[in-house]
């Protein structure tokens, strides 16, 4: 458990458009009163630990390390660990005596929880249940790329089950436009709003203008997440070979885990061994490194929620090709920040990144749209302020 502060004091930066302030600016929680002083409210945030390989992880911790320069009262509840199985059921268990706890204790008014589906919405909706029952408001703020298709492939009883936990919140929260229309679908009745993922645009400073120029017959191109077919790396290998003929000394860098024999045996099938490295999961500097020495981000994915690595891929300055899946075409606009392609259209993944690599002043034009996007909608201190007038607001209901 991690607290971050003990102020309740917000400073707002940015704009918190689609919010409804009402009563809720100043203090976070300022409007409710405990024995005739105000306090803040307390929130308990649960999620993945920190260290888990993911976007999840991610989001969260950018969330956090706002919250801490803000002085919001936020406290956060790892309920998952990766992992053997029993490891996992230490995890959930130790989460759910924690947010016990706080809510026994009467130190938490608002829970809000990451979740996904399968096993995630199991442990969630347990304990979105037990906070109710103690009075506290709750948020669900929904990730993953296949949580309709989690839904669509569910039992009677299990949507049933669905839709009342989302329909049972103060409040649910996509991902995008896209992602709200899906999640009506299944919860017409639950109150959503969007949020789009947060990324620490401090992080990538600087990155942009240390990015060495494209050598004539080169260039790097950056994939970064779970290898398999759903993220379209198999795709970007095959194009690869369409790249490589036009540019012998392209560089395609790939991060992430899962299928790596599967991976590694179709870059020698593909006869690209000295084109493509794996990198394996990279975070921290060894991830901004890899930002820098790109020129070009590419995630031809088949399905999405709303990916961490596009955004923080933009928070670098690169142009971006990726396929109009999940909440991706509310990020990149094809011709203008990058490319959209059709997910499977090799061909096209490869037209685009030699077009990219072949033009500097497209490049310069996408990169500098990206950087300013990235900092005027997804920055996370925009992110967090508008989370922190949400907590206001349905305490203060």
């Amino acid at each position: 458990m991690i607290t971050m502060g003990d102020s309740g004091k917000l400073r707002t930066q940015g704009n918190a458009s689609g919010t409804n302030r009402g009563d809720s600016a100043g203090s976070v929680g300022g409007a409710r009163q405990a024995r005739g002083r105000p306090r803040p409210v307390r929130v308990a945030m649960l999620g993945p630990a920190l260290k888990v390989r993911g976007g999840v992880s991610a989001v969260v911790a950018s969330l956090l390390r706002a919250f801490r320069s803000d002085g919001s009262d936020v406290r956060y509840i790892a309920t998952h660990l990766d992992g053997p199985k029993l490891l996992k059921a230490a995890a959930a268990f130790t989460g759910a005596v924690r947010l016990l706890a706080l809510l026994v204790f009467r130190r938490c008014d608002v829970v809000h929880v990451h979740m996904a589906s399968h096993a995630s919405f199991s442990r969630k909706s347990m304990l979105l249940g037990m906070a109710r029952r103690f009075g506290c408001r709750t948020i669900v703020h929904v990730h993953g790329a296949g949580f309709d298709s989690f839904f669509d492939g569910s039992s009677p009883a299990r949507k049933r089950a669905i839709t009342h936990t989302l329909e049972s919140a103060d409040l649910v929260i996509a991902l995008s436009g896209e992602w709200k229309r899906r999640l009506t679908v299944i919860a017409p009745r639950a109150t959503i709003r969007v949020l789009m993922n947060p990324v620490d645009c401090a992080e990538f400073a600087g990155v942009a203008a240390a990015r060495p120029d494209v050598p004539p017959d080169g260039g790097t191109i950056l994939f970064l997440g779970a290898f398999g077919r759903r993220k379209g790396v198999f795709d970007l290998i095959e194009a690869g070979v369409k790249v490589a003929e036009r540019r012998p000394h392209v560089a395609f860098e790939l991060g992430g885990d899962q299928a790596v024999d599967e991976l590694r045996a179709l870059i020698t099938e593909s006869g690209l061994e000295k084109n493509v490295r794996v990198l394996g999961w990279v975070r921290g500097q060894e991830k901004l490194d890899a930002f820098t020495r790109a020129h070009i981000y590419v995630l031809p994915s088949y399905h999405e929620g709303l990916p961490i690595g596009i955004l923080e891929a933009l928070a670098a300055g690169l142009p971006v090709v990726t396929t109009p899946v999940g909440g991706i075409p509310e990020v990149v606009k094809d011709g203008v920040n990058g490319f959209i392609i059709s997910p499977g259209d090799v061909r096209a993944l490869a037209t685009s990144i030699l077009r990219l690599l072949d033009d500097a002043e497209l490049r310069q034009r996408m990169s500098d749209a990206n950087v300013e996007l990235v900092r005027s909608r997804h920055d996370a201190s925009i992110v967090a302020a508008t989370l922190c007038e949400w907590y206001n607001e349905i305490w203060n209901r």
